[in-house]
């Protein structure tokens, strides 16, 4: 025999009615949630306080979380963790900011500062466009690592 959740709140979830069975003959509930969404749940994941919601304060949670992870994250507007990040799995040139361009039949080499990109020139030579992009870590990046040692 069901339990009449009816009129029961679970959370930020208001439980409404029991809703029609489904293909399966599963019935869930109908709950209002305070946000004002509807959502179906099924009863005994609201017995046992697997929802709270109908997902709204997770995603404010969530928001919350990475707002604070790139503001700790961020020293005069360049990510930290970007700095160290491995290599994209496309990057053919084995180095970060260095790319062949085919058009120019040169290799690029350019660094991502306080939220843009710096074009640091075009060489005939991959090995020139490393050390233009290790000079350019040592100009821009170098001093937000130390920040944290």
């Amino acid at each position: 025999m069901r339990k009449d959740l009816t009129g029961r709140k679970f959370g930020s979830l208001s439980v409404v009615e029991l809703a029609q069975p489904d293909e399966n003959n599963d019935r869930k509930w109908i709950c209002k949630c305070d946000c004002g969404n509807i959502t179906h749940v099924y009863g005994y994941s609201l017995n046992h306080g697997h929802y709270k919601s109908c997902g709204c304060q997770h995603a404010a949670k969530r928001d919350a979380g990475l707002k604070q992870h790139i503001n700790a994250d961020t020293t005069f507007g360049t990510r930290k963790s970007a700095l160290t990040s491995k290599l994209h799995k496309k990057n053919k040139s084995g180095h970060k900011g260095v790319r062949w361009v085919e058009a120019r039949r040169k290799w690029q080499a350019n660094i991502g500062y306080q939220g843009r990109q710096i074009n640091l020139g075009y060489f005939n030579d991959k090995e020139s466009a490393i050390i233009a992009r290790k000079a350019a870590e040592e100009k821009y990046h170098k001093p937000h690592l130390e920040d944290d040692v």
